[in-house]
């Protein structure tokens, strides 16, 4: 009796320890960002059982590597496309990738006025000066800000995984195909840069596992200007413009950097930093909230002066060089509360539909080159696109994968873990003019596409023994 009562309850303690009620109601740290952090505020027995409500990635109906090979022929992509290239031109150029933390424009909830323009430099881009602005849907708010690193780099979609995982710490334990290894294998120079803590997200182990061959953390950012304690973005820019002058002559570079300067904490007082940028309505009545808003405009401010001088510099280089700038998330909800209010809404306005809801979702993307590349206008897309989408705009080969999933993105353009968007009349579809509608998903019932996309996704991170590698590389 007394063994069968211990293992009820022990039972019953593993059980309860992975719901998120009991975490609530003991007040057990959930932030995932730093292993040893949560296991010492946990202990080591409750943090490890807590954790291990991530690791069942449920396997679709119908999987079997049979089927991931029937599907990846039946995309006419099993066989990828990668080729090697040997220097820097229009057909291979340098790549430089930049997730800028919380980068946004809370114009998405509505227009309003503000003392000066937040991002001047950025608004007065256009297509003459080769440069391509669209909207990018992310399955992340206010933080998680690796699983947008996630998405962007593999193609892959945290629709598929359990909510609240971060793949970076539960799913990538060894090689994974990605962007990066798609383009070291092309001959390219890859590079991972990140101004703060190596250990973040297990980036430092991560980093090598999806194919950069050089990483670069804090420490290597030696003389960078700070702000609020932070490498600023101006700082971190020019560390890609070191690299830049000192990589190999003729040698493509492809580096991808996840900045700090914007990072959350805008209701302290700051030495450094102050509400620069007024937001007109509120002037004389301002409270906590509407200056920790004004503040984050600010550091959105001071991140488009530094983007202004990184295009700059490479608009007078020989080399063609390519330049992607896009954000992680938004700022957290009470940074948006204030626009909302201004709009005669709150954060209840989110509950009301889907089309509400994903605007807390998106954030601005930018792709400049230095040469004409095509660029468009008012191209909307989520996360899981981008690195193909990528290459697809510059020219270059793509993966198997990546051709696969341009083919599903002209159906369904946004896939992210909380919605999917769907082009109207999509039977006789013909690309973006055609306007997007948002979903639930539970709205979704027994899609072919997106039932093979999550085959696909559970071959490459949960069945690595049967991947089909050159499909995914």
């Amino acid at each position: 009796v007394s063994v069968v009562l211990s293992a009820g309850l022990i039972f019953g303690y593993v059980e309860a320890v992975k719901t998120d009620e009991v975490g609530e109601l003991v007040g057990l740290d959930t932030i995932l960002f730093t292993p040893n952090v949560l296991y010492r505020n946990n202990g080591l027995v409750t943090a490890f059982l807590s954790n291990l409500k991530y690791l069942d990635v449920e396997k679709p109906e119908g999987y079997s590597v049979e089927k991931v090979k029937a599907i990846a022929k039946d995309g006419d992509g099993d066989e990828g496309k990668t080729e090697s290239i040997a220097v820097v031109s229009k057909e291979t150029p340098n790549i430089i990738v930049i997730m800028n933390e919380a980068f946004s424009d809370l114009s998405v909830y509505g227009d309003f006025d503000t003392s000066e323009d937040y991002m001047p430099f950025i608004r007065s881009l256009t297509k003459e000066d080769n440069a391509e602005k669209g909207s990018l849907y992310v399955s992340v708010k206010g933080g998680n800000t690796a699983n947008t690193e996630f998405e962007f780099l593999t193609g892959n979609t945290m629709a598929f995984l359990p909510a609240g995982s971060v793949p970076y710490q539960q799913y990538i334990k060894a090689d994974m195909p990605s962007l990066a290894s798609h383009l070291r294998n092309m001959g390219y120079d890859t590079s991972a840069l990140h101004p703060y803590r190596a250990q973040g997200w297990c980036r430092d182990k991560v980093y090598p596992w999806l194919g950069f061959e050089n990483i670069y953390f804090r420490e290597d950012f030696q003389g960078a200007s700070k702000l609020r304690g932070y490498v600023d973005d101006a700082s971190a820019f020019e560390k890609l413009v070191e690299l830049y002058q000192n990589k190999e002559e003729r040698k493509p570079m492809f580096s991808f950097e996840v900045t700090m300067q914007n990072h959350g904490g805008y209701s302290k007082e700051y030495e450094d930093l102050f509400p620069d940028i007024k937001i007109l309505a509120y002037q004389g009545k301002e409270t906590t909230n509407t200056e920790a808003t004004e503040k984050y405009l600010t550091l959105i401010k001071k991140t488009d002066d530094a983007f202004k001088e990184l295009l700059e510099y490479f608009e007078n280089q020989e080399e063609p060089t390519v330049i992607l700038m896009f954000g992680d998330h938004q700022p957290s909800d009470y940074i948006c509360n204030p626009i909302l209010r201004l709009m005669g809404q709150d954060s209840s306005v989110r509950e009301t539909s889907v089309d509400e809801f994903r605007k807390g979702y998106v954030v601005p993307y930018i792709l400049w080159a230095n040469y004409d590349f095509g660029a468009e206008d008012g191209i909307s897309l989520s996360a899981n696109y981008l690195g193909g989408y990528l290459l697809e705009k510059i020219g270059l080969g793509l993966s198997g994968y990546q051709s696969w999933l341009s083919d599903l993105r002209q159906k369904y353009p946004v896939v992210t873990g909380n919605f999917y968007g769907e082009y109207a009349g999509n039977e006789d579809n013909t690309g973006q003019e055609n306007e997007i509608v948002f979903y639930d998903w539970e709205d979704l019932s027994g899609d072919s596409d997106i039932h093979d996309y999550s085959i696909l996704q559970y071959n490459n991170i949960s069945d690595s023994k049967h991947r089909l590698t050159n499909f995914f590389e």
